[in-house]
This record gives C-alpha cells, sequence and structure tokens, in this order.
C-alpha cells in the first residue's frame, strides 16, 4: 500500500464527488428540460467516477467505499475549493464546469500513464465519459460568448470569479513528491497547472472574451513557473508583486465555510443511518 498513491486516488475522488453533489442541486432548476436531464447526467457520471475511486481505494486500505466518501470528518476531505463553492447563477455554474472539465481533461489525459494499472485502466474508462462532458462546456461556452450582451457579461463576470480558484485543481497533493517519484504521478501539479492556464487563455482567445482574464491566467502561470513549487496562503501576494490564486488550501484539508453546509446534507443519511448505502 502507497500512502501517496492513497493521497493522489482520494483528491480525485473527493473533486469528483463534492462537483457531482453540486452539480445534482440544479436537478428540477436548469434553463430548460433538456438541460435538466444533461446536467442531471454529469452530475450522476461524476459521483459513480468517485464511486469507482473510493472503491479503489478499498481494496488498498481494506475501508468500505461508503465510508470512505461519506464517514469522513470536513477536514477530512481533500477536493480543491472551488468544488464546494455554491452554485450561485447559470453563469458561474457554467464557468466551473468549463474551467473544471478543462482541466480534468489535462488531468485525465496525463493519469494514463500511471504506473498503477489498475488505476490507468479506470481512468481510461473515465475519460471516455468526461470527454462528454467537456464537450457540454464547450458548446455552452461558444453559445453564451456568441449570444446578447446580458449573457456575455455576466459569463464574463462569472469566469473572473471562478478562473483563479480553478488553479487550486492543481494544487499539490499531500506526498505529491513520493508520488511523482514511485510513478503515480507522471507531471507534477505545478506543470500541470501551467499547462491549464495556457490551455484556458487559448480558448477563452478563440471565444474572443476579454484579454483580461487572459492576462491574469498568464500571470498565474507565470509564478508557477518562477517558484519553487511552494504555494502561499490565499490572499497573500508574492514578493514580486504577482498576486497568487485564490481557493488554495483544500489538498491539505483546509476548506471554506461553504463546505460546513454541503458536508452536513452529503453525509447527513450515513451518518443518521448506520450501513446506508448510495
Amino acid at each position: 500500500m502507497s500512502a501517496s498513491l492513497i493521497s493522489m486516488v482520494t483528491a480525485l475522488a473527493d473533486d469528483e464527488l463534492v462537483l457531482g453533489h453540486r452539480h445534482s442541486e440544479w436537478t428540477g432548476f436548469t434553463p430548460y428540460i433538456e438541460e435538466d436531464v444533461a446536467f442531471s447526467s454529469i452530475a450522476q457520471d461524476e459521483i459513480g467516477h468517485a464511486a469507482a475511486l473510493y472503491a479503489l481505494i478499498g481494496q488498498m486500505t481494506g475501508d468500505e467505499p461508503d465510508k470512505l466518501g461519506l464517514g469522513r470528518e470536513k477536514s477530512e476531505y481533500r477536493h480543491a475549493v472551488i468544488c464546494e463553492r455554491p452554485n450561485q447563477d447559470w453563469a458561474y455554474t457554467l464557468a466551473r464546469h468549463w474551467l473544471y472539465d478543462t482541466a480534468d481533461s489535462l488531468r485525465l489525459e496525463t493519469l494514463e500513464a500511471t504506473a498503477h494499472k489498475e488505476l490507468a485502466g479506470l481512468i481510461t474508462k473515465m475519460r471516455r465519459e468526461e470527454r462528454y462532458h467537456l464537450l457540454h462546456a464547450d458548446a455552452w461556452m461558444k453559445r453564451v460568448a456568441g449570444g446578447p450582451v446580458e449573457g456575455r457579461t455576466r459569463l464574463i463576470d462569472a469566469l473572473h470569479d471562478a478562473f483563479s480558484e480553478a488553479m487550486g485543481l492543481f494544487e499539490p497533493i499531500e506526498l505529491e513528491e513520493d508520488a511523482v517519484k514511485e510513478g503515480w504521478l507522471p507531471v507534477p501539479s505545478g506543470e500541470l497547472r501551467i499547462r491549464f492556464a495556457h490551455k484556458a487563455g487559448e480558448a477563452l482567445d478563440s471565444l474572443g472574451l476579454p484579454t483580461e482574464i487572459r492576462s491574469r491566467l498568464d500571470q498565474s502561470a507565470e509564478f508557477v513557473a518562477s517558484s519553487s513549487g511552494d504555494l502561499i496562503a490565499d490572499g497573500e501576494t508574492h514578493e514580486d508583486g504577482v498576486s497568487i490564486p485564490s481557493g488554495l488550501g483544500g489538498r491539505s484539508g483546509e476548506h471554506s465555510s461553504d463546505f460546513d453546509a454541503l458536508w452536513d446534507d452529503l453525509t447527513h443519511t450515513f451518518r443518521e443511518v448506520p450501513g446506508a448505502t448510495w
């Protein structure tokens, strides 16, 4: 059993579970009924991926997948902070959906080369399903970016709110150095973060969205490229004046107050009805 492997898979599973739960909150409230079906399906996929990842951890640790997913304290979850943020309006949900699935496509592509064969096989299966999530997000981004001014403006504002926290998806996991050395994580988080910033920036350019969003993405990427890889606490500024992306700390169990009610809702049945399954 490798502690670094468990750390890496736990972070990935927690991202999928928590974001899937947030997505599921749109059921019955999306802009129209066809989207209600589509977004509910995406939420179900994410939670299903989380269940498969917890099952893999359970094979290594002997723990029950349900307990791994629903039986931990708040501080034991390792998801990125952006996953726990409330849905707000459709524009914010769309911005987060697109940023997350753009990041996830890079992450999963990398993890297909992991040294853990069973995880690699699971990642291949996940990629087949996640591909449609990104296609869905891309279609909505193109539709809103090329649509009426009000929708485009709300999307721009949402991207400003969400993109820096999306960088937290590539906050180094606990024991990351060991995970890289052992071959579980083929590419370090810092390098993936740079790739994500450039990929997202190029996509925003192609949509004709404001250059200030792109410049802030590039600024974050430049910080990562020039730093030692150490992250600075949320809200601080690096000595060279570069603003550090917010929403960090999730990989070490530091979450926002937004996670309190979500955790209570997510784990309520498991805590109240011992032995319940999901």
